[in-house]
């Protein structure tokens, strides 16, 4: 199997295309290409794949913008395919044969043509001054090394001929870490964690682990049950520690943790006892879980910290999986 993924480049700003993109209920990484271009990074779904090629279009649409969908196909071909006002406007195709079984009817639609190898159509959507020639080699794949290069490599060609920083546009989703994208800025679709019930008392706090994210996730929350007290836990599950949210207090636990795999940001919430009877709870538990499932002890395994309100909201909003007790 080779390299795939499924990437856009936005015209426009980012402070325009977030909002957009909030608005259609997507779920994406935004980052910074150049000046007034934008990157978006498609959460994948069925097979592992992302619908760009959709969301190109309603982003199109909504914002009167053109968008380029990019897509690598298994280390055989780049295609990218621009859109105009919600119509597919241009498909480039870099190897038309490495995916003859994937297409049907000879680019007879519209607008459209395979290969559609041509620097002019694209280079408007560089910035600066784009050399055409240099495009144009890049699109035709004329590298002069006799054999083919892997699509991922040519599509990165693609993108810095255009003056655009490829860091974003050659990257999945499920590869995405913030420290990784300087000014990224996480989209989600809109979702309210369960709200306390009346009267409850909540507790929160974090933590970093090293394992699965959504199975972690789940099994934090659900270590919630079957303790002293009556607790009900929302976890949000964060690829990265996003900044301030925690301090000097998590910075110092994922030095004693790492390589770690996610932060978990968890709000126990408890019927009865005071906040500090709840917390006591939540520690005994994950004492438990830490013993059950890892077979460490407390000393051994990450350790639950607790955060302000401030603190908790900056990472719980920006998670990028949510799991509540079953």
């Amino acid at each position: 199997m080779g390299t795939s993924y499924e990437t856009l480049m936005v015209v426009g700003e980012l402070a325009a295309v977030v909002p957009a993109l909030t608005d259609l209920g997507a779920d994406a990484w935004v980052v910074p290409a150049a000046a007034g271009r934008v990157a978006v990074l498609p959460r994948e779904g069925e097979h592992g794949v992302a619908d760009a090629d959709g969301l190109a279009r309603s982003i199109s649409a909504r914002l009167r913008t053109p968008v380029l969908s990019h897509v690598v196909v298994d280390s055989d071909a780049v295609l990218i395919t621009l859109y105009r006002d919600g119509d597919r406007v241009h498909e480039y195709v870099s190897d038309r044969a490495a995916l003859a079984g994937r297409y049907t009817g000879g680019g007879s639609e519209t607008g459209v043509r395979f290969g559609g190898a041509d620097p002019g159509v694209f280079a408007p959507f560089g910035v600066g001054s784009v050399d055409l020639d240099r495009l144009g080699v890049t699109l035709r794949g004329e590298f002069g090394t006799g054999t083919k290069v892997f699509a991922e490599f040519q599509h990165r060609l693609i993108v810095k001929a255009m003056n655009l920083d490829p860091a974003g546009l050659t990257t999945a989703f499920r590869w995405a870490r913030q420290e990784d994208l300087p000014g990224a800025v996480r989209v989600k679709p809109a979702g309210r964690a369960p709200r306390a019930a009346a009267g409850s008392t909540s507790v929160k706090v974090a933590l970093p682990l090293d394992a699965d994210d959504v199975a972690a996730g789940q099994l934090i929350a659900d270590a919630t049950g079957g303790g002293p007290l009556p607790l009900r836990a929302v976890v949000g599950c964060a690829g990265v520690l996003h900044g301030a949210a925690g301090g000097a207090e998590i910075f110092m636990a994922h030095t004693r943790v790492r390589p770690r795999g996610a932060t978990y940001y968890i709000e126990v919430h408890g019927a009865g006892g005071d906040r500090r009877q709840i917390l006591d709870a939540v520690r005994q538990l994950w004492a438990r879980a830490l013993r059950d499932r890892y077979q460490l002890t407390t000393g051994q395994g990450p350790e639950l910290i607790t955060l302000t309100d401030e603190q908790f909201e900056l990472g719980f909003a920006r998670a990028i999986a949510y799991c509540s007790t079953t």
